[in-house]
């Protein structure tokens, strides 16, 4: 058996013959049973709305009231802070990021930009084209027929978008660069008059396993609903492309990364962090639920990428082979058990493919942590005041 120290807390068993320890988690936000409480006590009525991190780990969880946003704000110590955030109605976010200037971006079909005090602004919105071709746009202003589902910014301050175009020609799924008021295409392309969609054609290859020196304009995605995840780290910007995940390089060209090529090799799970196989062998999966980006995140300190994965549908246990550990009081035990199921997150690092946690909402990280939310199903209740979200913090093994 392998074994790693956790950060001070215990042994975390990476692989084992028996079953595997459970995996450590701690409530940052939510989980309390009461609404106007704090800390441990505090619950947040509301249904999830997006999830994002900076890198010195202050936490934004945005959540529905009543038809009103509400953006949650918790710094490593402190009390968490409640904010309402003026001009954005109900919004579920695909995917969030942090901007070094404290500003939170949301994807959420359009494109929304909140301030650290609560005001939010549409930076992209989802709008007829008419006769104009999106891909052609230099002025956001002139941008126009996406649907965007992800959204990173890097250290510099660049902002990222993945978006898709299903409702007017050119369909397709593309990375865009903001820059100010401008905009660049950064990767993608549509599918010509006849030109196959099928995996034996090089530019829909391309967005799975391209070949060495593929410029990141020369991919085809075929399932565009799927696609628009990024992640910015320090060698590029990662982007779920639906079956797999590739790398824009600086140079623009890309490198394969999750990419399909030998799916039975791929052995089950035994447990948290227990190795698998090579990411290049596996396949991002195709699940019921509609949603699209499948969520990405990076830690670039521990050259670790993480990805949810929608094939596999969940909800947090407290026993089994994913029991979470670190649920203490009788209302984290009661908000897990009535949460909504969720996605299998998966961890590379070195090439190596490890699942790690089951059943979330969303991902995000900090320099060196790994947050996840997770928000109760309603039941039938019509209401999202009826709802419970939470943060919780994922213990991870030391790295070597």
């Amino acid at each position: 058996m392998a074994i790693a120290v956790i950060a001070g807390i215990g042994i975390y068993a990476v692989t084992s013959d028996d079953d595997p320890l459970p995996l450590n988690v701690d409530f940052v936000l939510g989980g309390g049973d009461n609404a106007v409480g704090k800390g441990e006590q505090l619950e947040i009525q509301g249904q999830f709305g997006g999830l994002a991190v900076t890198p010195d780990n202050v936490t934004y969880l945005f959540a529905e009231e009543n038809d009103t946003m509400v953006m949650w704000r918790k710094k490593p110590s402190g009390a968490a802070e409640r904010i309402q955030v003026s001009g954005l109605d109900s919004v579920e976010a695909t995917q969030t990021a942090v901007a070094p200037d404290g500003s939170i971006y949301l994807a959420a079909e359009d494109l929304w930009k909140v301030s650290p005090a609560g005001k939010a602004t549409k930076v992209i919105e989802r709008r007829a084209c008419g006769k104009a071709n999106p891909l052609a746009a230099t002025s956001i202003s002139d941008f126009c027929g996406v649907t965007v589902t992800g959204v990173t910014v890097d250290k510099d301050g660049t902002v990222y978008v993945g978006d898709q175009l299903i409702q007017t020609p050119p369909y397709g799924s593309y990375v865009h660069r903001l820059d100010g008021k401008s905009i660049e295409l950064v990767a993608g392309r549509p599918a010509k008059d006849g030109e196959s969609v099928k995996h034996s054609n090089p530019a829909v290859r391309n967005g799975v396993d391209p070949r060495a020196g593929t410029k990141a304009k020369d991919v085809v995605v075929p399932d565009v609903t799927r696609s628009g995840a990024l992640a910015a780290a320090k060698d590029g910007v990662y982007w779920n492309t639906g079956p797999g995940i590739v790398r824009i390089n600086r140079d623009g060209t890309l490198n394969p990364f999750v990419a399909g090529r030998s799916p039975g090799k791929i052995s089950d799970p035994e447990g948290p962090f227990g190795t698998v196989g090579r990411a290049l062998d596996a396949q991002v999966q195709s699940g019921t639920g509609g949603q699209p980006g499948d969520d990405l995140a990076v830690i670039p300190s521990r050259d670790e990428v993480y990805y949810s994965d929608e094939g596999e549908d969940h909800a947090p246990v407290l026993e089994g082979e994913f029991r979470w550990q670190g649920v203490e009081s009788d209302s984290q035990k009661k908000l897990l058990n009535e949460s909504g199921r969720g996605d299998l997150v998966r961890r590379v690092v070195d090439g190596e493919l490890a699942p790690v946690i089951a059943g979330v909402q969303a991902i995000a990280t900090s320099k060196d942590s790994l947050y996840v939310a997770v928000t109760t199903d309603g039941g039938d209740k019509s209401s999202p005041e009826n709802w419970d979200t939470a943060v919780l913090r994922v213990h991870l093994p030391k790295k070597n």
